[in-house]
């Protein structure tokens, strides 16, 4: 129940970060580029500038809000993308017999041998920086944890007595997936997806952060963080984009854990189980 308060909690939360990013020109009080080289690194609550300025004198508030427009549309892509190759991967390891599940897992061990968002950053600098190298270069190394995931899902699946009997009563290998298998995983798909969305985030912003993903001056929370730490004395210009980034990531596990509780009743009764005290 506390994770389902959280999750709702933090959901909106969520919501309320889309609107403001997709509302933008309603909202903010100027444009996010525009300069005013007099009134550089103004502090927050300046008259006109609610979070200050930076050193070319642009609206810190215009940009945070302008800048969740393009790490939200990165994170999105991407996880869309990630999970349409990790569920077809764990679907095909999963169900298709030894062979598939040896090639596919041992291509997935091999990728997880490298850290994935060092393997990110080179992905992006091959293909040269910018938003479309961010959208290909993170679902390439994101796809493995969600395939693995499923796979579990779909073996559990797979060995149940309904399977069996439709694989007796005549079924395809197709009909069956379709009808027995892809419905009974589909509540891990949802919260791996919901999950892997806050890595996604994560890892656009560490792009930006290196200048291989959302360029200037183009606003981004991640290329912001990379601006203000030369300027580490005019603090708001790191932890503004900083908040925001944990904001939304820790919002984002908050309804994948709620997710997973709602709708997965073995970790709910696991849970309950553990809770219980010894001799109730």
């Amino acid at each position: 129940m506390k994770n389902h308060k959280s999750g709702v909690i933090a959901g909106a939360v969520l919501i309320l970060v889309l609107v403001m990013t997709v509302a933008a020109p309603l909202l903010t009080p100027s444009p996010p580029n525009q300069q005013d080289l007099t009134a550089g690194l103004l502090p927050p609550f300046t008259a006109g500038h609610l979070l200050g300025t930076d050193e070319l004198g642009r609206d810190v508030l215009s940009r945070l809000i302008y800048g969740g427009r393009p790490i939200l549309l990165i994170a999105f892509v991407s996880t869309t993308a990630a999970l349409i190759v990790g569920v077809i991967a764990g679907l095909a390891a999963g169900f298709l017999g030894r062979g598939a599940d040896m090639v596919i897992m041992r291509i997935a061990d091999i990728q997880l041998s490298v850290p994935p968002i060092a393997l990110a950053v080179l992905l992006a600098a091959s293909m040269g920086p910018g938003v479309k190298s961010a959208m290909v270069a993170i679902p390439l190394v994101t796809w493995p944890q969600i395939a693995r995931v499923v796979r579990a899902d779909v073996m559990r699946v797979s060995s149940s007595d309904f399977v069996a009997l439709a694989r007796v009563a005549g079924l395809s290998q197709f009909t069956i997936a379709r009808r027995h298998v892809v419905p009974n995983v589909s509540t891990v798909v949802v919260v791996v997806g919901t999950l892997n969305l806050g890595v996604a985030v994560i890892y656009s912003a560490a792009m930006s952060f290196l200048g291989l993903g959302v360029q200037a001056p183009r606003a981004d929370w991640g290329n912001m963080l990379a601006g203000g730490t030369q300027y580490l004395e005019s603090w708001w210009l790191v932890v503004f984009p900083g908040a925001m980034l944990t904001l939304v990531v820790l919002c984002v596990t908050l309804v994948g854990d709620a997710l997973r509780d709602r709708l997965d009743p073995r970790h709910t009764t696991s849970n309950r189980t553990v809770d219980t005290p010894a001799g109730a």
